[in-house]
Formats: structure tokens, sequence, C-alpha cells
């Protein structure tokens, strides 16, 4: 019997918390309180030049969030009112919100129906002569197809942002995705796999957007003077202290994640309900922030139940199955009247296809920390949907 009808759970233990901690965290946040240097200093220089060297770019900034971190890229670009900028639909809101909070108007491209990445076959559709950037989503961590995305961005001249809000450590073609195109951001908030509770990484080797980015974090201040409008996002030691220690882990992370990852991705492959999310050859790493699963809307339809009805069974079995992102487009936020006051433009909410199913119909997920477990957790999830599976026939009232 199936728990959420009243039998036992198949998960009997519970998935690894997050963040983890260790005593090398607690050690440098005293060290920077004994300090006294509570602003920007030391301790964020140098996890921005360790991280730098680390992904091979010559510019790394430590800012307050990955919002800002995208905003502040885009400003830089000299990006707003009156361009266009091109972002999947299948992400976070701050990827939407970072465009409109630098004025310019966001343009919605679909998906790959495999990765849900921004698909670079839609990308080309909707450039226009407006069109002044591409923003490119590591969603789950996965890196997007960057050779393509590149191709496209240069061959349009327009700028190739990677937004790596998910992708710390991710690796596409032998190259950190945080060295790809103009320059990327990263998050690392409380639930990323680097996290400071809030804060958010930019790389990039261009070095006068680095410079303008440089001006943007000192408050507009040049030789005395105010000369733009800007705010100070910096992070302060504390954040940064944090950031080292966790970073310090990093590594020894992404290789559980994968390995557990790898693992459970065959047992997932042996059924025909679900599958994981497509992994194409050029991926060195995959950071997996999330452990993203696609159902087969046609063969739960043939049992009479649908995607929610599944997730709500597995939850209730002690596997926290995620629905995943519903489409930007349609947030009240994408058509507010404040918005379009903000960009003097309406944004395109027509519905896209592989955005639709990967929202509604075959989309879910598990957050990071469930793959920092064992082997045995990996069957128990892949266990737990075949027992749901087995039940399927009792879903349909719920």
């Amino acid at each position: 019997m199936l728990a959420i009808h009243g039998g036992e759970p198949l998960k009997k233990n519970s998935f690894p918390g997050w963040p983890v901690t260790n005593e090398y965290d607690r050690s440098l946040l005293i060290d920077t309180v004994r300090s006294g240097k509570w602003s920007c200093g030391e301790k964020k220089s140098a996890f921005e030049s360790k991280f730098a060297a680390d992904c091979g770019v010559k510019h790394c900034f430590a800012v307050a969030n990955g919002t800002v971190s995208l905003e502040l890229i885009l400003r830089g670009m000299g990006i707003g009112y009156g361009d266009e900028v091109i972002l999947p639909p299948y992400t976070f809101v701050a990827t939407l919100s970072s465009i409109i909070f630098a004025g310019a108007t966001p343009v919605f491209a679909d998906i790959d129906a495999g990765t849900y990445n921004l698909s670079h076959e839609y990308v080309e559709e909707k450039i226009t002569s407006k069109t002044k950037a591409i923003v490119a989503v590591a969603v789950a961590g996965c890196p997007p197809k960057l050779d393509e995305l590149s191709e496209i961005a240069k061959r349009h001249n327009v700028k190739l942002i990677v937004d790596a809000a998910q992708g710390v450590g991710a690796v596409w073609n032998n190259k950190s995705i945080c060295a790809w195109g103009d320059a990327a951001s990263i998050s690392c908030q409380n639930s990323k796999n680097l996290t400071c509770g809030e804060g958010g990484i930019i790389t990039t080797n261009d070095d006068a957007l680095a410079d303008a980015i440089n001006l943007m974090l000192k408050g507009g201040i040049r030789n005395g003077s105010y000369v733009s409008i800007a705010q100070d996002h910096t992070i302060s030691e504390f954040q940064a202290s944090v950031l080292l220690s966790q970073y310090n882990k990093l590594e020894s992370e992404l290789y559980l994640r994968e390995k557990n990852a790898a693992y459970l991705a065959g047992r997932l492959h042996e059924l025909d309900f679900a599958d994981a999310a497509e992994y194409d050859e050029r991926i060195t790493r995959h950071a997996y922030h999330l452990f993203i699963i696609r159902f087969n809307s046609e063969k739960l339809a043939e049992r009479g139940i649908n995607r929610d009805q599944f997730l709500t069974a597995l939850n209730a079995e002690g596997v926290p199955l995620a629905g995943g992102y519903a489409p930007l487009y349609h947030f009240p936020c994408a058509t507010s009247a404040y918005t379009e006051r903000l960009i003097g433009a309406k944004i395109d909410t027509t519905p896209l296809k592989n955005s639709e199913i990967a929202g509604f119909k075959e989309g879910s997920w598990l957050y990071q920390a469930c793959l920092l477990g064992t082997r045995a957790d990996m069957d128990d999830i892949a266990d737990a949907m075949i027992k749901v599976w087995e039940h399927a026939d009792d879903l349909r009232k719920l």
C-alpha cells in the first residue's frame, strides 16, 4: 500500500541536510570577528583571486547576491532601456528581474526538450536589431550548449552572459563555464552548492567590463568625484569568510554528486515512465545543483494520472521530488503595469511548447543535498518511484 493511503513509507531515513558546516567555517568567522575588519577586505580578495585562478579568468567580483550580479553585468555592458535580452523562461525569476532592473526588455526563447536549457535553435529566431545579449542559464548545474550559443552571439555581434547561478564548478568542453561568453554570474544563496547564506560572483575576461563593474561597486566614484549613479553591492568579510571555507570542500562534494547522479541515472534508464535529463558528451563536469527527472506524460496518461499526482505520492514515500519551475511568462510580474513602466514595453508572454511541457507535465527535480547521500539513498529514490508506479491506479483520486 502506498504511504499516502496509510502504508509504510519506503524511505525510512532522511537525506543529508544543507548547508554542511565544519570547524573551518567557525574558525574563519571567529578570525574575522577578532580582526575588527568587517567590511570587504583581505578574505574577499583572497576568495576572488583563488576563484578566478581556478576558473581561468582574469577578473572575479564577489557581490551581494546572484540577482545583482546579473544586473551589474548588464549595466556594465551598457545594456538598458530600449535594448532586448534573450533568456529562457524555464529558470529562477532572478534571471528575468535582473534584466528588468537594468531597464531592458526580456525576450523569451524556448528550451531544449532533453536538458531544459536554453535552445540555440530557438535563440536564433528571437534575435532582432534591438538584441544586445543572450543569457544562457545552466539549469540544474548543467552547462548549456556553449559552443553553439557562442557562435550565434559572435555572428550577430551580441553579448553572451552565462547565468551559472546553479552551475558553480561546471565545466563545458574542458573549460569552466565561468570562462565562457563575455561574463558569467553565480549565486551563493543558502541552497546553492557554494553558499555563504546570500552572495553572488561575477567572472569575466573583459577588461572594460571589469572596470565598469568595479566602478559601480565603488559607488560610482572616480578620482574623488561621483561620475556615475551606482550602488555598493560588495559582500562583507563575514560572507567572504564563509565562501572561503565552503569553497575548500566544493571539489569533493562535486565528485560525490556526479558519482551518485550517474548511478541514479542508470537506475532511471530502466524505467519506461521517467528518465534523467539528457547528458551531452561535451559536458566535462555537471554541477548537479539539481537532478532533473523527466516524466513521460503519455505513459502517465495511460494509467489515468499526471505528474503532480505522482509527485504527491512519491513525497509521502520520503523522496522529496519537486515539480520544478513554471515558465516565467506566466508570472504576474511579467505583465504588471509597473514592469511595463520600467522597461517601456510589453513582454511577449506567448506560451512556448517545450517550456510548457517541462513546467506543467514532465519536469521534476531533486535538490543537490540528496546527491550527497549514499548509494542506498539513490536506490531508495528509484525503488520509491517503482513502488508508486506499480500502484499508479490508486492515485486517480488525488
